[in-house]
């Protein structure tokens, strides 16, 4: 049994989409296979389709209406659990016709698109149109940048663009048979080691003094490599692309030997930063996932014997992914184990995992300057002043 709670979002964050720029440029696709090479072809990019990068999104459903975004949780239609961060949020996508208009801070230059298809469910083809200006998604005036492209009976979806750039993307489904889609993705020339470097050096703020308004507050994911983490250990597989479980994109994957009986990842964050939820994307299969949140390894890090997890979530039914929500506390590392059910022979894979932390809306930079790094670490210091300001109101706790 899963334990899916409600995700805060940010009405400043939640409206609009991506959108691109197209001029006669060559798109094909291609699905992710579950076979994934051993070399390491961990993805570089950053998804620009985050509200981290300032993007926002609307959804029209089938009879027209523009559906209002609110808070994202498992149950609800939000379209605004495909943009945020966490790849285990998902949106319904209905039978009939159903579009989505991504809105990007500044016209972007776009390579790929990708989404998650839970469960493989959803049966349909989609179409991907793009445009600088803000359009009614009835216009005539969007520049479609690609054919109608089937996505039927495949988990992961992964669109190759070449040379599109735009502000606007209008992404519409024809559907035949409803199912969920989740970890939207639109990357291009935006890298993740650049996105890092924006966030990095000058600012840190406690999120312990951040503010009382949800809407001022943003679900920071401090386990990835634009947060400067890293995969520190691995308990079997090749470490070379250890750092497909942590690079923003979920069609890569990390394999696990075949005969590893619990898989075990570990992951450092850059510093103790404060936490209220995990959660991962991995094979569909039965089994068990427990949580760990340490601020130092064993000399022996797989040895978590004398570590107490803070959740251990039961996957019965085999859906790949798995999240908690629990009471904020500060760690160093996410350590996750598995144990799956039954013994496959192709070994268990781990497409991504997520740690996440409060960060005001504030403090998160969106623009190339002012570099500004944002943290929810307890070290505060804000240049040109000695101490803090005393103002400023604390978050909500976020509780099981």
């Amino acid at each position: 049994m899963f334990w899916f709670l409600p995700f805060k979002s940010s009405r400043r964050c939640t409206r609009a989409v991506v959108s691109l720029l197209s001029s006669g440029v060559l798109i094909h696709s291609s699905l992710a296979s579950n076979n994934v090479p051993e070399a390491d072809d961990s993805n570089a990019a950053k998804n620009l389709a985050r509200m981290n990068c300032g993007a926002t999104i609307d959804l029209i459903t089938p009879d027209g209406r523009v559906a209002e975004v609110g808070n994202a949780n498992e149950k609800s239609s939000s379209a605004s659990a495909l943009i945020m961060d966490d790849n285990t949020l998902s949106c319904p996508l209905q039978e009939g016709e159903t579009t989505f208009i991504i809105t990007f801070p500044t016209i972007s230059l776009l390579d790929r698109f990708t989404f998650l298809n839970e469960n493989a469910a959803a049966e349909g083809e989609m179409k991907i149109a793009v445009s600088n200006y803000r359009l009614a998604a009835g216009s005539s005036k969007w520049m479609d940048v690609n054919g109608s492209i089937p996505f039927t009976g495949q988990r992961h979806f992964n669109l190759s663009m070449v040379g599109v750039e735009a502000r606007y993307v209008k992404l519409s489904f024809h559907v035949q048979k409803g199912g969920r889609i989740a970890a939207l993705g639109l990357y291009g020339s935006e890298s993740l080691q650049r996105f890092s470097a924006r966030q990095s050096g000058i600012t840190r703020i406690a999120n312990t003094v951040a503010t009382k308004r949800l809407e001022d507050v943003l679900n920071f994911n401090f386990a990835n490599l634009y947060a400067k983490a890293r995969v520190v250990y691995v308990s079997s597989g090749a470490e070379e692309s250890q750092r497909r479980m942590i690079d923003d994109d979920t069609t890569t994957a990390f394999r696990f030997a075949a005969n590893d009986p619990h898989p075990i990842a570990i992951v450092e964050l850059a510093g103790n930063e404060r936490l209220h939820r995990v959660s991962a994307i991995y094979k569909m299969q039965p089994g068990k996932m427990e949580i760990f949140l340490l601020n130092e390894l064993a000399s022996d890090p797989g040895d978590l014997s004398a570590a107490k997890p803070i959740a251990a979530v039961t996957d019965g039914l085999g859906a790949g992914k798995a999240a908690v929500n629990f009471d904020p506390r500060g760690a160093r590392y996410v350590a996750l184990r598995w144990t799956p059910v039954a013994f496959d022979s192709h070994g268990f894979e781990v497409a991504e995992i997520n740690a996440f932390g409060d960060m005001p809306l504030s403090m998160l930079t969106t623009i190339e300057l002012p570099e500004v790094y944002a943290t929810n670490s307890p070290a505060m210091t804000f240049p040109g002043a000695g101490v803090p300001p005393t103002d400023l109101p604390s978050l909500p706790v976020v509780s099981q």
